[in-house]
């Protein structure tokens, strides 16, 4: 029994490892400009087919690791060190808010996925405002010498759009990535 064990947290861990490079190079590479320095891209995808596939906890783990592989590969300085925490942050509280809905059934419905969704957009949008209001933009201001101007007009005009944008994005293109993998999904599930 324990050699099954170990062979099935071996596995884990190279699902993780390799989950994880890949969303690395996605951050790095394909990303869309949105609003000046922000961003969209689509490395969270992966994230959250690791969440399908190995739980919250696992999910977390590749998030963390990717943007830790993404410091030591391509690091763009001030604007790393200051938005990858909140990304991390961001991104592990929108795939809670999609876990929350899906992780009590065998066979993610699109209806959960829809509603978790709709909960981690929201969810990253209202922190993100708050990150921005409390940390980004004091330590923008110091470290970069980037002033927003008004800053109510930044945030209700360019962080609450842009995360509401970001948000819809990555929960459609995720679906559409994640359903039709879901046998394929399943029976990995059952090999941890």
């Amino acid at each position: 029994m324990q050699k099954v064990s170990s062979v099935s947290s071996t596995r884990r861990l190279v699902v993780i490892a390799l989950l994880s490079a890949l969303s690395a190079v996605l951050m790095i590479f394909p990303k869309i400009p949105m609003f000046g320095f922000m961003s969209l891209d689509f490395s969270v995808v992966v994230v959250i087919i690791g969440m399908a596939m190995l739980g919250l906890p696992s999910a977390l783990t590749i998030l963390v690791i990717r943007s830790i592989l993404k410091m030591l590969i391509n690091n763009s300085g001030v604007n790393d060190w200051i938005g990858m925490p909140m990304n991390i942050v961001a991104m592990g509280l929108f795939i809670t808010g999609i876990w929350l809905f899906i992780r009590k059934s065998e066979d993610i419905k699109v209806s959960q996925y829809i509603l978790g969704s709709i909960v981690g957009t929201l969810v990253l949008t209202v922190v993100m405002a708050f990150l921005n209001w409390v940390y980004a933009i004091p330590l923008y201001e110091i470290f970069a010498h980037f002033s927003v101007g008004p800053f109510s007009k930044y945030l209700v005009g360019i962080v609450l759009p842009f995360n509401l944008i970001q948000g819809v994005a990555l929960s459609l293109v995720s679906g559409l990535v994640l359903f039709p993998m879901l046998g394929y999904i399943k029976r990995q599930k059952q090999q941890f």
